[in-house]
């Protein structure tokens, strides 16, 4: 799948916690999801995360998966922050944030402004390129 294709069949599916299927998924689902069908890779994925964990314990077990920028990465993540909480994650996609946030919200496309506007602090990382991420995956096991 393309990732024109991805967004255009993805935008306006709706938000449902701990989903991550073409017809239902949240923030971390969305991400998952791309990775998986456009660029073909199982992001690193804790079983708790569909066991209903809430978002900032999964978001601290993943995070070290992910390498962080000083600026958005074509095919990475923007992380939001209310204060000093991570509250949600998205994709950074042609320089835009694709992102499913919310009770009865959906999968939208917006500006990365938007984001950076709507939480206190934006962070922006991209996928398995640290030190971090090899210790993380030896300590999984995966190595």
């Amino acid at each position: 799948m393309t990732k024109s294709d991805f967004i255009k069949r993805m935008i306006g599916v709706p938000w449902a916690n701990r989903a991550c299927s073409m017809e239902a998924c949240d923030c971390w689902g969305l991400v998952a999801l791309y990775y998986r069908h456009v660029l073909g890779k199982e992001v690193h994925h804790k079983a708790g995360y569909e066991s209903n964990r809430d978002f900032l314990t999964c978001y601290r077990e993943e995070v070290v998966f992910w390498q962080r920028k000083k600026v958005p990465v074509e095919d990475g993540i923007f992380v939001g922050y209310m204060g000093r909480r991570a509250e949600h994650v998205g994709l950074v996609l042609n320089g835009m944030a694709l992102h499913s946030r919310g009770l009865n919200g959906s999968v939208r496309l917006d500006k990365l402004r938007v984001m950076e506007k709507v939480f206190t602090k934006v962070e922006f990382y991209s996928y398995g390129t640290s030190r971090n991420t090899a210790l993380a995956r030896s300590a999984e096991g995966e190595n």
